[in-house]
């Protein structure tokens, strides 16, 4: 290729390492034979992102990393990511990279083998870095150390990772880990259903501004683990928390601020939703509802509502005067508790409702949603409402479009979303959706089916 026509090679090496840096480093290292230019070009890139089967031999994988992580070797190192599922993977040779690393003065660590044993354990200058600013884990060990400081970690991805203290004990081993990132804003936490996993999990943080938690019940690998789990969250600065979470018993949130959008799709260890009974300890469902009760948007998930339409039949709903935003995926035999959820929420100004389908189970559509006593929202606050029904059905979503629009008295958009299988159900939509009257004379109301959408004053012509 002539000089002319290669304008890339002509930029200056800080920007072509640049460029360099978005490529795995087996890729970055093959550009090497494009012309004198590129031959150690490669060499200056401060960033290890490799893939281990992406080598036939692993011998020959740890003399192409060794190679490059030894040229320059007292230079610092931006980012060290290596990933990988074969199973001849040395864990020493491993950990020996990842000490390196940490002396290289790394600030982005991502480690994903899916080995047969997890890596032994985290290298102890890793627990001491004080240039770290980004940690993705999985099938690791952390031990808990007397000292730990990460005085710059902003984010940390914890996956599958077994949590030790040397003794019966290793719940505080997370905590003490947490509580040694004085400046953390992005904490995911993904557990797995495993003795070896901590069974009180306490997240106590003054920064962090977004908390993800996951438990993997797909890789149950001790069936029945001992002990009650339990979430324990204090993080005053929290924006955004992710529960995902069928497995613990409760969840206690303290300090959450009134700007916080939160995601809840956790089941309390209940086995069997449509199963339950007065022997149900509500308790649970009332500590989660009040730590929750100061935020302004709030997406609930089918099985977490099906629960808490239970309880609403036993206790009232805390207030949450915050809430502006409000999603939720009902079970239509539970629609006729909408209004009681709907009460709880005196301010309450975009209103999305997911009408969820039961596999496997025929669902009674004879709701009845009573129009005696109106909720506040509807009277003063609610402008925006969405309900989406991915299947077609047999007048549910007919009766709760009905319900708003005729009850709403400041609703300036509503929209009805839905699927059809064919034309014929498409037009008795369309003649039942045009007959409904509308309360609020500033709404536009609209219907979609099938991604397209069909404004209601164009179905009235």
């Amino acid at each position: 290729m002539s000089n002319r026509g290669d304008r890339i090679s002509s930029l200056p090496d800080d920007l072509l390492c640049q460029i360099l840096s978005n490529l795995p480093t087996k890729n970055v290292v093959s550009t090497s034979i494009l012309s004198t230019r590129w031959r150690n070009l490669w060499l200056s890139n401060p960033l290890f992102d490799i893939d281990i089967d992406d080598f036939d031999d692993f011998n020959d994988f740890v003399s192409f990393a060794s190679g490059f992580l030894d040229f320059h070797k007292d230079s610092c190192l931006h980012k060290f990511k290596i990933f990988g599922k074969r199973k001849d993977v040395s864990m020493c040779t491993i950990m020996w990279w990842l000490h390196n690393a940490v002396k290289r003065k790394i600030r982005h660590l991502d480690v994903e083998c899916y080995l047969e044993q997890t890596i032994d354990m985290v290298p102890l200058s890793l627990y001491l870095s004080e240039t770290l600013v980004s940690l993705r884990v999985k099938c690791l060990v952390l031990v808990c150390f007397e000292f730990v400081s990460l005085p710059n970690l902003k984010v940390m991805h914890l996956e599958e990772i077994i949590y030790s203290d040397g003794d019966d004990d290793d719940d505080d081993t997370l905590e003490n880990f947490i509580s040694s990132c004085p400046v953390l804003e992005d904490l995911t936490v993904v557990r797995i259903v495993d003795e070896t996993d901590v069974k009180v999990l306490r997240v106590r943080s003054q920064s962090l501004n977004s908390l993800k938690i996951v438990v993997d019940c797909t890789k149950e690998w001790c069936i029945g683990a001992n002990g009650d789990w339990k979430v324990f969250i204090d993080a005053p600065r929290l924006a955004y928390l992710s529960l995902t979470d069928t497995y613990s018993v409760s969840f206690e949130i303290s300090n959450l601020g009134s700007s916080a959008e939160v995601d809840i799709d956790v089941s309390f260890k209940v086995n069997k939703i449509w199963d339950l009974d007065d022997s149900f300890d509500r308790s649970n469902v009332c500590i989660l509802l009040t730590g929750l009760a100061s935020v302004r948007d709030m997406t609930i998930r089918e099985t977490t509502l099906k629960i808490m339409c239970h309880y609403l039949k036993h206790e009232p709903m805390p207030q949450f005067h915050n809430m502006t935003r409000l999603q939720v995926d009902f079970y239509i035999s539970d629609l006729e508790m909408l209004p009681g959820i709907l009460e709880s929420c005196p301010n309450l100004k975009l209103l999305v409702v997911d009408l969820q389908k039961v596999r496997g189970r025929v669902e009674n559509e004879e709701i009845s949603l009573s129009s005696s006593s109106v909720p506040k929202c509807l009277q003063s606050s609610l402008e925006d409402v969405a309900i989406i029904r991915p299947n077609y059905g047999n007048g549910a979503e007919m009766k709760l479009s009905k319900y708003f629009l005729e009850n709403s008295l400041v609703l300036k958009r509503f929209t009805l979303d839905m699927d059809c299988d064919n034309e014929e159900q498409e037009n008795i939509i369309f003649e039942q959706f045009e007959t409904v009257q509308r309360r609020s004379s500033a709404c536009e109301a609209s219907l979609v089916v099938r991604d397209m959408m069909y404004p209601l004053s164009e179905l009235m012509l």
